[in-house]
């Protein structure tokens, strides 16, 4: 997995250097910048729920149900077992 997480870091940061050298302000660029942004969310998704949640979700899944099935939910029990 480790691999293929810096692969595709890689390709998120060359896809943003080419955006930032076209000077590109269009819809496609505006698409292309959510894509970048949706990476990095992954790739910060995936640190934080190896250290507090789990993860057992392929890349393509909804943000929401990333956060609330696979970091939400182990975050709420850890504050349970803590009488919070």
């Amino acid at each position: 997995m480790g691999e293929q997480v810096d692969r595709k870091q890689a390709y998120v940061e060359m896809l943003r250097f080419c955006l930032g050298q076209l000077g590109v302000e269009d819809a496609e660029a505006g698409q292309a910048r959510w894509v970048v942004e949706r990476g990095e969310t992954v790739e910060m998704l995936r640190e934080v729920c190896g250290d507090f949640g789990d993860n057992d979700w392929p890349d393509d899944l909804h943000l929401r149900d990333v956060i609330e099935k696979h970091l939400a939910r182990h975050l709420m029990f850890a504050r349970n077992l803590k009488g919070g």
